[in-house]
């Protein structure tokens, strides 16, 4: 293979893996928030599948200070907030 090939497949292959990395990066919770946070800090959540390449199911919550916060949909807290919190 030539030098002029080789630099060819390289560009190529750099070119693609960031083209793939761009459409990845969202957030996943790898783990959970442990100390409940008051309702009126929460704007809206969303829930986490395990199925979503992430490994934990998770609820996530945006909070009014623009935070990400991963919490377990068994918390005690986390089920009175999805009562009052828009999703």
């Amino acid at each position: 293979m030539t030098m002029g090939k080789l630099l060819v497949c390289v560009t190529q292959l750099i070119l693609l893996l960031v083209v793939l990395s761009e459409g990845s990066r969202r957030f996943c919770c790898t783990k959970y928030h442990q100390s409940p946070i008051p309702d009126r800090l929460l704007k809206y959540y969303i829930i986490q599948d395990a199925a979503q390449n992430c490994n934990i199911e998770a609820i996530i919550f945006r909070t009014v200070r623009n935070r990400l916060v991963c919490a377990s949909r068994d918390s005690e807290w986390v089920q009175r907030a999805l009562e009052t919190v828009p999703e």
